[in-house]
């Protein structure tokens, strides 16, 4: 079918290759600043299209595959790389560990991404000139320098995340130095009436006033009654963008069971994914947790 919108005859000149693949990006890789798409295509004397580059998943490649194969184009994709890279070895897992830093389109260079914080999980996928192509926590696709990344194995990844966690409210600094900003999440380890102890990356504890850290609210109550509330609505009809027990639509039954305990989410589920922060990844499906979107 895609095929067929941008070729009807499904007969595709080798000279159209970079336009069919800009077609597939657009139409199917979904958005690029969350998604890793980067193919390029060079045709050979032969009229065979080579395929070079890489995607995130195994089942974007073979779509691409299939899509140029359906209009009769000889194609080889043995180039097209699936991330994260083999290269990256056990250590597929990472933390911030600069202040802040700027994620970029290209490695040390284009157009700037998002902004990272101190120990913000990142999700690594391929390293390319002392920079990392990571997702940071809110998704997005960019590149980081490797020195300010503390790269580390799922079970560290893990530990570090665990049990409470305080989150920075205004800009602070350690003892020895260390400049902390909004927005920081760290891992809480216990606090007194004026202050919360903290850990660090490197595993030191160190005090912070209550005045600028909060430990963060425990929401597994919360996701279980949310679930609560969902499932009290088994067994009602179906009905396409119903919200209550007279007839409900997938999207609008999650948009319902968050909204009795007053988190408000978008209508429709392709609005609702890009709500709340990357929890997991194929490769790392450890963070998951009930409630969670998939």
């Amino acid at each position: 079918e895609l095929a067929r919108r941008i070729e009807p005859v499904l007969r595709g000149p080798v000279t159209r290759a970079k336009q069919y693949i800009e077609f597939f990006r657009q139409q199917l890789a979904n958005d690029t600043r969350l998604f890793a798409f980067q193919v390029k295509a060079k045709v050979d004397a032969d009229d065979r299209v080579r395929l070079d580059g890489y995607v995130e998943f195994p089942e974007t490649r073979d779509a691409l595959l299939g899509y140029l194969k359906t209009m009769s184009l000889s194609v080889d994709a043995s180039n097209i790389r699936t991330l994260p890279s083999a290269s990256l070895g056990a250590k597929r897992l990472g933390f911030v560990k600069v202040p802040h830093r700027f994620s970029t389109s290209e490695p040390g260079r284009g157009e700037t991404v998002t902004e990272c914080l101190y120990a913000e999980p990142v999700y690594l996928l391929d390293e390319v000139d002392s920079h990392l192509l990571v997702h940071s926590q809110d998704g997005y696709l960019g590149f980081l320098p490797s020195s300010d990344v503390q790269r580390v194995t799922a079970s560290e990844f893990e530990d570090y995340l665990s049990g409470p966690r305080a989150n920075v409210q205004s800009d602070c600094r350690t003892e020895s130095g260390l400049s902390l900003q909004a927005g920081t999440q760290l891992t809480w380890i216990e606090e007194t009436d004026q202050t919360i102890f903290v850990a660090l990356l490197d595993g030191s504890h160190v005090s912070l006033p209550k005045s600028r850290c909060q430990k963060a609210a425990d929401r597994s109550e919360t996701i279980e009654q949310v679930l609560r509330n969902a499932l009290a609505l088994q067994g009602t009809r179906y009905q396409w963008g119903g919200k209550t027990s007279d007839g409900i639509d997938c999207s609008g039954l999650v948009q319902t069971a968050f909204q009795t305990v007053g988190v408000y989410l978008p209508r429709d589920s392709n609005q609702q994914f890009l709500m709340g922060r990357l929890t997991a990844t194929r490769w790392h499906t450890a963070g998951l947790r009930r409630g969670d979107t998939m």
